[in-house]
């Protein structure tokens, strides 16, 4: 069986490094490349960083697309997962610095075009040029011809015009009344004492020590008879739950040496039997109502070892508190 594996794993290592292209991922590069690879990354990163408010400002852009360049040259020789890292660093940087960059541009007055120094552009631009005169039309065609150098067609007058003027919504805000409360309407929350709160007996305890009287007493006997209470699938959890805590304690234990889970009483741990319990084994026992089911009628089970527990119903009332 063991060389049959290696030979597959072989076959499956010779497949995979067939189909794998050396020009993208290469777990064999040198070393040197690499750490020459991440020390330059660092680099570019921190100059980025130390640039980050001239980079921002700066109206061409230039700055900024240097940067880029430079990590595209540096990208053509990343082949592994750890320079591909400080790559994605790098750009998620660059376009955090061009997203604030678009957040600064400014669009205003400033920027508007004057209608009345475009028409004049644009009059020097016609066949007469600077002869024409008022009352006569423009030669559109020589026009269009001109600026369709520029773009596939002239634009519309009213496209260039620039921002149109806005008014800003004012929000409103509503101040509301501070609700000042009736004092004869206010109520005294209960004030408690010590003796209105009933100290609740510690169930789990006494039906851990319950079971393991139990168990004591009907000796070694089939793990699923002893837990199973076929009136209650509840009560079958918590049975599971409180021989858990026994078993946890080393007292009892489960052994399938005749193929069943035998449930039976252990000696508690001490110096001499600490190795049984360094090895000892726990396991995490699920069960639903199909399974809870399926144990009942398997093993015939008409009645619990484990009595039925009943529960009195509690009741809030006067002004104790349970």
């Amino acid at each position: 069986m063991g060389p049959t594996r290696d030979q597959g794993l072989r076959e499956v290592k010779e497949i995979v490094e067939k189909g794998t292209d050396r020009e993208e991922y290469d777990p064999k590069q040198c070393e040197e490349e690499r750490r020459e690879l991440r020390i330059r990354y660092r680099e570019l990163t921190e100059e980025a960083l130390e640039k980050r408010r001239e980079l921002v400002t700066q109206d061409s852009g230039d700055g900024l697309l240097r940067f880029v360049s430079k990590s595209n040259v540096l990208f053509r020789n990343v082949k592994n997962t750890q320079e591909a890292v400080l790559d994605s660093r790098f750009l998620v940087l660059a376009s955090d610095l061009n997203s604030q960059k678009t957040q600064s541009i400014q669009i205003g007055d400033s920027v508007e075009v004057n209608l009345d120094e475009l028409v004049a552009k644009v009059i020097t631009f016609s066949s007469e040029g600077p002869n024409h005169v008022s009352d006569t039309c423009l030669d559109w065609e020589l026009i269009g011809q001109k600026a369709s150098t520029f773009g596939k067609r002239v634009h519309t007058m009213d496209f260039m015009l620039g921002p149109l003027s806005f008014q800003r919504k004012e929000q409103k805000r509503t101040r509301v009344g501070k609700l000042t409360k009736n004092k004869e309407d206010l109520v005294m929350p209960t004030q408690l004492k010590k003796s209105d709160i009933k100290e609740q007996e510690n169930e789990t305890s006494n039906n851990v020590n319950t079971i393991y009287q139990i168990l004591s007493q009907v000796g070694p006997v089939n793990y699923f008879k002893f837990v199973t209470n076929p009136e209650s699938f509840a009560q079958t959890v918590e049975n599971i739950f409180y021989v858990s805590f026994l078993a946890r304690s080393g007292v009892v234990g489960i052994s399938t040496e005749t193929g069943q889970p035998i449930l039976d009483l252990r000696d508690a741990p001490n110096v001499t039997n600490i190795e049984d319990v360094v090895n000892k084994k726990q396991i995490i026992m699920g069960i639903d109502i199909k399974d809870w089911n399926d144990i009942v009628k398997t093993y015939k089970i008409t009645k619990s070892y484990i009595p039925t527990r009943q529960f009195a119903d509690k009741v809030a009332g006067g002004t104790e508190w349970y």
